[in-house]
């Protein structure tokens, strides 16, 4: 089988510039492909329009401020503030934490929930990880025992336990 493509040749003159000015033309030198056709033109519609991209947009749905209570290897524990209320754990995949930038125990993160509308009009769901303090913010610091403060340590051990180091 071989195909044959024709150069563009003009319709005719036209006085619109909407109206179409060129079309191909194929031609089939045999009919072995199964199909009464041996040619067919190609030409552009009259009135065509080509589609337009739209930008993709984001939504936030759920915006959380969070810290991370302990590196779990793959999985960070995490803690979520929920209405003022109290705290909500979770497990998070550390590898999205950490492309953020969020690494250190103790360091406050903000998750927002967002939904995309993509160009095609599709729409996916997805997580916003950043961080709101560096790990180089955070610090170690040993305090002086004073008696002020060793009585207050003593009455939070006889109160909550001791301490877990």
């Amino acid at each position: 089988m071989s195909v044959e493509v024709l150069n563009y040749s003009e319709v005719g003159k036209s006085s619109r510039a909407a109206e179409v000015s060129a079309r191909t033309t194929i031609n089939y030198a045999t009919r072995d492909y199964g199909s009464d056709i041996s040619s067919f033109e190609i030409r552009p519609a009259l009135d065509a329009k080509t589609p337009r991209k739209r930008k993709a947009t984001e939504k936030v749905i759920r915006r959380l401020n969070g810290f991370v209570v302990e590196d779990k290897g793959e999985d960070f524990k995490v803690a979520f503030e929920v209405n003022g209320k109290g705290l909500m754990f979770y497990y998070l995949p550390a590898g999205q934490l950490r492309r953020a930038g969020i690494t250190a125990p103790n360091q406050p993160f903000q998750m927002d929930e967002v939904e995309i509308e993509l160009d095609d009009a599709r729409l996916m769901t997805g997580y916003v990880f950043c961080p709101l303090a560096s790990r180089s913010d955070s610090f170690i610091d040993a305090i002086d025992l004073n008696a002020d403060r060793k009585r207050k340590f003593s009455a939070i051990v006889e109160k909550f336990g001791k301490p877990k180091t």
